[in-house]
C-alpha cells in the first residue's frame, strides 16, 4: 500500500474508533486445555499406559493420570526435574501417586519395550531433539498397534527472520531444522505413523495468556527494559542469566505477534 494522506489524516480517524472496538473482541483462541481434549477424544480406557516425554517437573504427567486414570511414566534427561516430579509424585493421594512414575529418557531413547504404550504424550520437546526422525520412529517402535501420539510443539513461520532465528534458537536450545514444519512432516512421514490430524494454533495460545493475564504484554514490557538497559540486568545477574531471559521475553513476544507458530499432531500406529 502507498501512502496516501487523505486517507491516513481524513478517512482512517473516521473509522479508527470502532475499528479499535473491534480488536477489543476476543476472536476465541483456544488454550493449553485443547491437548487434554484432543486426549480426551481418543477414547482411551483408564489405566491405559501412557509416556510423557520431557516431563519436566511432572505437572503434565499427573493431570495425565488424575484427569483420565492413566498410567503414565514421565522421563526426562534432567536429573533436577525428575527429583521435583518425584517429589511431587510423593505429595499426591495414593491412588494417583501408584499411577505415576518418573525415569531418565529422552525422546530418541524412551525406556519401555516394543508396542507396549497406548499413548505417546510429548509437548515442547521435539525443537530440540536434533534428530526428529529418531524420535517419531521411537514413538513408532513403543506403540501398540492403534496406540496414538499427541505432540505440540513450536515452529518457526516466514515472519521469524533469519537473525532472529538464528539468535533465539542459540539461546533457547532449539534445533533450527527441528522447528521447521516442512521437517517435521517429513519425519513423520518416514516414522510410518498415520496422521490423524494437524492442528493449527497459529498465535491462538499468545491471545489467550494475553487476554487471561497479560503475559505477552509484560513479556513485551520487560523486552523493551532488558534492551535499554543492558548492563543494569548483566551486572546483577550475569551475562548468562540475561541471555536467557532476553530469550525467553522475546520468545513470549514472538509467538503472541506470529512469528512463532504453534501445531498439535495426533498421530497413530497402524
Amino acid at each position: 500500500m502507498t501512502w496516501d494522506p487523505t486517507f491516513f489524516y481524513d478517512t482512517y480517524p473516521r473509522l479508527e474508533p470502532a475499528f479499535a472496538a473491534r480488536l477489543e473482541e476476543s476472536l476465541g483462541p483456544r488454550d493449553p486445555s485443547v491437548l487434554l481434549q484432543v486426549v480426551r477424544e481418543l477414547g482411551l480406557l483408564p489405566d491405559s499406559r501412557v509416556v510423557d516425554v520431557g516431563c519436566g517437573e511432572g505437572a503434565h504427567a499427573v493431570r495425565l493420570a488424575t484427569h483420565f486414570g492413566f498410567r503414565v511414566l514421565g522421563i526426562d534427561p534432567v536429573q533436577r526435574h525428575l527429583d521435583l516430579a518425584r517429589a511431587t509424585r510423593r505429595d499426591l493421594v495414593p491412588d494417583i501417586a501408584s499411577r505415576l512414575a518418573f525415569e531418565r529418557g529422552t525422546a530418541t531413547h524412551v525406556p519401555a519395550a516394543d508396542a507396549t504404550l497406548d499413548l505417546v504424550w510429548c509437548r515442547d520437546v521435539m525443537v530440540h531433539v536434533e534428530r526428529p526422525d529418531d524420535a517419531f520412529a521411537e514413538f513408532a517402535r513403543v506403540l501398540r498397534p492403534g496406540g496414538h501420539v499427541v505432540a505440540f510443539q513450536a515452529v518457526a513461520t516466514d515472519l521469524l527472520g533469519a537473525d532472529e532465528a538464528g539468535w533465539l534458537f542459540d539461546v533457547m536450545g532449539v534445533v533450527p531444522t527441528s522447528a521447521d514444519p516442512r521437517v517435521i512432516d517429513d519425519a513423520i512421514a518416514r516414522s510410518g505413523l498415520e496422521v490423524v490430524a494437524t492442528i493449527d494454533l497459529s498465535t491462538e495460545w499468545g491471545e489467550w495468556s494475553q487476554e487471561q493475564d497479560g503475559d505477552g504484554g509484560r513479556a513485551l514490557l520487560h523486552l523493551a527494559r532488558l534492551l535499554r538497559d543492558p548492563g543494569r540486568y548483566r551486572a546483577e545477574f550475569g551475562d548468562a542469566a540475561y541471555e536467557v531471559m532476553l530469550g525467553d521475553c522475546r520468545w513470549q513476544v514472538y509467538r503472541t505477534m506470529g512469528k512463532l507458530g504453534a501445531r498439535i499432531d495426533v498421530l497413530r500406529r497402524r
